[in-house]
Order: C-alpha cells, then sequence, then structure tokens
C-alpha cells in the first residue's frame, strides 16, 4: 500500500508542472513585466549611451484565434547623454501589439513569436545649464516590431526578445531596441 502511495505521489509530483503550465497558457487574461537593455539606433544614438527599459505588459488570447494574442505594454526606457552627467532623455509609451506565436509542438518548452504595434511615446529630455535643470517633452506617434522566445514553465512563462522602436518626432524619427527579459503570469 505505501508503495503505490509513494508511485501514486511521484506520478502526481510529475505531472503537476505540466498540468500548471497547460492551465497558464490558456488564461484569457494575464500580467507581465520585463526589463532590461534599451539601445539608441541611428542619429538619435549618436549623443546617447546605451540605457535600460522596464515595461508592464496585459495578455489578451481571444478563445476564436489559436495563434493570436493581444499584448498591451507600458514602457520607459531611459538613457544618458554621452559625456555630461546629468543629462538624460527619456520616453515613456503606451503600446497596442498583436503577437503571432507560431506553431510548435504541443510538448515544446520553448515557442517563438513575433509582435508589432502602435502607440503613443512621451520623450523627454532633461540637461543642466549653468546648475539649473532644464527639461522639454513632446509627444508623437510610434510603432514597433519584434520576435521573441517564451520559456514555458511550472504555472508562468518567461521570455527573451528584442524590438526595433521607431517614434515619428517633428523633425526626424526616434529610433531605440529594447532586449528584454521578462515574466508572464
Amino acid at each position: 500500500m505505501k508503495r503505490t502511495l509513494r508511485a501514486f505521489g511521484l506520478v502526481a509530483a510529475l505531472a503537476a508542472p505540466v498540468a500548471l503550465s497547460a492551465q497558464s497558457t490558456n488564461k484569457p487574461v494575464s500580467l507581465g513585466v520585463s526589463g532590461g537593455l534599451s539601445l539608441p539606433m541611428g542619429d538619435f544614438g549618436k549623443a546617447l549611451n546605451s540605457g535600460y527599459n522596464i515595461t508592464g505588459h496585459v495578455y489578451f488570447k481571444p478563445a476564436s484565434l489559436q495563434a493570436v494574442r493581444l499584448r498591451g505594454d507600458v514602457s520607459f526606457d531611459r538613457w544618458a547623454v554621452d559625456g555630461s552627467g546629468d543629462n538624460s532623455r527619456r520616453a515613456l509609451g503606451v503600446i497596442g501589439n498583436v503577437v503571432y506565436d507560431f506553431p510548435t509542438q504541443s510538448t515544446s518548452m520553448i515557442k517563438p513569436y513575433v509582435l508589432g504595434g502602435l502607440g503613443l511615446f512621451n520623450s523627454k529630455s532633461t540637461i543642466t545649464i549653468a546648475g539649473t535643470e532644464v527639461s522639454g517633452s513632446d509627444t508623437n506617434f510610434g510603432v514597433q516590431a519584434g520576435a521573441g522566445l517564451a520559456f514555458q514553465l511550472s504555472g508562468f512563462s518567461t521570455f527573451v526578445e528584442g524590438r526595433l522602436v521607431n517614434v515619428f518626432s517633428d523633425n526626424t524619427s526616434i529610433r531605440y531596441v529594447p532586449i528584454t527579459f521578462g515574466v508572464r503570469f
């Protein structure tokens, strides 16, 4: 009897992560958070050092669409002006994305995906001139596109992704690439 209970307990312990992982991927609404490196590109990157990115995510999985998810992002990116102490540039974005999950075997723990989205970005520059801090900001339309890999774990998933963000400002475009690691619950 004890052997049967031990065997049953071992099978249950081994099956639990698979069951929890299956439950976590079938939820219609889930949340996530990510963070990592933010690389300014082109003319925008000439005067800025690499910075950081922090993003919150809300996922919605329509039941009628197998490989498509919707994702809302609120992102914060910050860069220091090259060689100038406390001077900085930051971008705060609110983006709506469509995520396409590539078909994989149901037992695969690694799932590739691509995403694209539209949103609004508020950019702010802060500089110090003769001991006085001066700042200016503007809000513009932007787009992003990227790709990533999701790793299914017990009850949640992790992901690594890279995105190209292009914000259309008055005179030029602001481009940067966040490379992030995240967790989805």
